[in-house]
């Protein structure tokens, strides 16, 4: 899904692109070919047989690994937030891939996403998600949960977003997903100040919620609804508006035209 809206942004970039299956490996010859989440080592290898450059995109493989799978094989690593990074862009240079470029480039919304319909003084919460990722899954009254599938029909009925993550590696490395989605929607975000959701909204946001029980999640929840268009909740609607425009797919485009520029 990634390359699908990646490509044609590229390509208004002047960038010849296209997503490809690892079957058709053996006939692309002097590119550069992003890898989403993780490569098989033999694909990775008849890739530096034919001259190509090969860029990993992380995504959340670090959530779940301690280590980048087959990274002497990259020339390039994408992270999806700072702390991403720090941690494993200096493990990559002790382990001695001491060439290969890294930068962060934080995850796109979804085109697909539209802006809510809620009328204003109105409060409408959701979370976007998998149940397995939420222990609150149907815990919180007043949240409505959304699964797979209906993520863009029901997003316009939301006009505040939930994203709760757990302390250790998901909070350090996951992805802003969340957070680049609520601001795709025009949402006020509630959320833990996990790393990716600090970096890109700042250490003050005013909707950080500062834990996992249901009771504090609810308590945040009651402060929303108190704070709807006052101060803080136009504060925080200015702060995802610029995450918008900073995360849009052809911001992130042109972030990986100067990734390749500099592989050669």
């Amino acid at each position: 899904m990634g390359g699908d809206q990646m490509v044609p942004a590229l390509e208004r970039l002047g960038v010849p692109a296209r997503v490809i299956h690892a079957d058709e490996l053996p006939g692309v010859r002097d590119a550069v070919l992003v890898f989403i989440k993780r490569a098989d080592i033999l694909h990775l290898a008849a890739a530096w047989s034919r001259g190509n450059r090969c860029v990993l995109d992380l995504q959340d493989q670090v959530v779940f690994r301690r280590w980048i799978s087959h990274w002497p094989f990259y020339h390039a690593f994408i992270f999806r937030n700072r702390r991403q990074l720090r941690d494993f862009g200096r493990q990559v240079r002790l382990l001695g891939n001491l060439w290969a470029r890294s930068r962060t480039i934080y995850q796109h919304w979804d085109p697909r996403y539209r802006p809510h319909r809620v009328p204003n003084g109105d409060l409408r919460a959701g979370y976007l998600g998998i149940r397995r990722s939420l222990a609150l899954w149907e815990r919180l009254p007043g949240v409505e949960f959304v699964g797979p599938g209906e993520w863009f029909d029901r997003a316009p009925g939301l006009n505040v977003h939930l994203s709760i993550r757990a302390p250790g590696r998901e909070w350090r490395y996951k992805p802003n997903n969340k957070v680049v989605t609520a601001a795709a929607c025009g949402a006020v975000l509630i959320t833990t100040p996990d790393c990716s959701s600090v970096e890109l909204l700042g250490e003050d946001y005013p909707f950080y919620v500062g834990g996992s029980e249901p009771e504090t999640v609810a308590a945040a929840l009651a402060r929303a609804a108190a704070e709807i268009d006052g101060p803080l909740w136009r504060d925080a609607l200015e702060r995802l508006r610029a995450v918008k425009e900073a995360t849009a797919v052809d911001r992130a485009a042109q972030q990986y035209v100067e990734l390749f520029e500099e592989l050669g």
